[in-house]
């Protein structure tokens, strides 16, 4: 109960200006009760709001930390690959002087020195 019904239940008597005092001393107490509150409800949405934005920087520092890690492994992949392809030039170039070596021979080359050895076996046994 205010101050002013207070005092008007007592029936107690003020000269006219002083009751407008207290009543207007009353009401501005009330708005500045009524101020108190909304600063403290202000306050509480402003932590809040701090909280939810310390989160969401904590959040996006991870992010970045996540972004740089992908920028890592994107750059070690392209590293092997580079050193895959370069494996594989070598693989490559060694595999073609093994073909060039090693070349398959023909027929005639492998039943050619055959055919000569047969003549010379006839010819020695049709002398003897």
């Amino acid at each position: 109960m205010s101050f002013a019904s207070v005092a008007i239940s007592q029936e107690l008597c003020f000269p006219f200006d002083d009751a407008q005092k207290i009543l207007r001393n009353e009401k501005e107490g009330d708005l500045d009760r009524r101020e108190l509150e909304l600063r403290r409800q202000q306050d509480v949405l402003k932590d809040q709001r701090i909280a939810n934005l310390e989160k969401e920087n904590d959040l996006l520092k991870q992010e970045i930390g996540l972004k740089d890690k992908i920028g890592e492994i994107k750059d070690m992949e392209i590293l092997a690959t580079r050193r895959a392809l370069a494996d594989m030039e070598k693989v490559t170039d060694r595999s073609l002087k093994l073909a060039e070596t090693v070349k398959p021979k023909s027929a005639w080359e492998i039943y050619g020195p055959l055919g000569v050895i047969a003549i010379i076996v006839i010819t020695i046994a049709s002398v003897l």
